[in-house]
């Protein structure tokens, strides 16, 4: 634990914009037995935000898994977090591997509180559907 009470070392340097060093705690968290989830929720956060999706991607799913043998965390939490990783994800690479993404995402996340935005998004990655944060396009044009 940093300073802050209920807060871990990574989550600290999390805010503090140190997303190395979050790793770096949360893997010694990991490696020293820790086996609750906030550790692997951590790591995956520090590397969404360093754009290593598929570690955040993997440690979300790890994090998941590891919450519901132990319900230490809020279960949509988790899962908001995950999917905001795989949009990202989704947004930065190819429309076949974003695709792919997504519906890594349903398949892991059955009960996942986006299942149906996981669809929406699809659909915008492959043109089906605008996107609404592109202004450049007529939303009534597709």
């Amino acid at each position: 634990m940093s300073g802050r009470y209920g807060m871990t070392f990574a989550r600290d340097s999390i805010e503090r914009g140190e997303y190395e060093e979050a790793i770096a705690a949360a893997t010694e968290a990991i490696t020293s037995g820790d086996a609750g989830p906030e550790p692997c929720f951590d790591r995956a956060r520090a590397y969404e935000l360093l754009e290593r999706y598929d570690e955040a991607l993997d440690d979300f799913e790890e994090a998941t898994r590891r919450n519901r043998a132990t319900k230490e965390m809020s279960p949509f939490e988790i899962d908001d977090a995950y999917f905001s990783a795989v949009v990202a994800a989704a947004r930065a690479t190819s429309k076949e591997r974003g695709v792919a993404l997504l519906a890594r995402y349903r398949a892991f996340a059955v009960d996942g509180a986006h299942l149906k935005e996981s669809v929406e998004w699809e659909l915008r990655l492959t043109g089906k559907l605008p996107s609404l944060l592109d202004k450049t396009k007529d939303a009534d044009a597709t």
